[in-house]
């Protein structure tokens, strides 16, 4: 009889690692009013790269345009075009304060940018080796110069043993939750 709760009570505990090593954390502030009020031209800036991944920043950009694609009605500025618009000379992949954004999005012509940066992308050191994101977004309003959204959040993916999620899907999951989180009418 022991033997079989001792079995049991081992399996409980294996569960509870495999399943409880993953965290979350997020802020936000949003005006939802003002975001979905009008038809908007969105230009979706490089994110800064805060993380010793060369590309993260522009990986998760490219996730973000993605899910924005999917879950609005914003009319968008392709990456191409926004390339072809800014300068050599000015850094996109450095633009974190509202001043240089809307500065950028008055040149480009759009009446919103979406900016910000990758604080972590990559996979935990140690037992738990998950995969792990943290991303912080604006999204500004260049006409008024109001930041309408702000959003950080960070996930975790815990695996003790077996993982089964990649860096680029947590970060995709992280993101479609920011922007599901962005467009919901409050009490849905």
């Amino acid at each position: 009889m022991f033997k079989g709760l001792a079995a049991i009570g081992a399996g409980c505990v294996l569960v509870l690692l495999l399943s409880g090593c993953g965290g979350q954390y997020q802020q936000q502030r949003v005006d939802r009013d003002r975001i979905l009020g009008q038809q908007r031209y969105v230009a979706v800036l490089p994110l800064v790269n805060l993380t010793s991944h060369p590309e993260a920043g522009r990986i998760v950009g490219d996730l973000l345009a993605t899910e924005l694609y999917a879950a609005t009605s914003f009319k968008f500025l392709e990456r191409t075009e926004l390339v072809r618009q800014i300068s050599q000379e000015e850094d996109l992949e450095l633009v974190m304060d509202k001043a240089a954004a809307q500065q950028i999005g008055e040149k480009l012509g759009v009446d919103t940018v979406i900016y910000g940066s990758v604080g972590e992308y990559g996979y935990l050191r140690g037992l738990d080796q998950g995969p792990a994101v943290s991303v912080t977004l604006r999204l500004l309003d260049v006409p008024s110069g109001q930041v309408l959204w702000a959003a950080s959040r960070s996930e975790s993916d815990g695996c003790f043993a077996v993982c089964v999620n990649s860096v680029s899907e947590t970060a995709q999951r992280l993101l479609a939750s920011m922007v599901n989180d962005m467009l919901q009418t409050p009490g849905n």
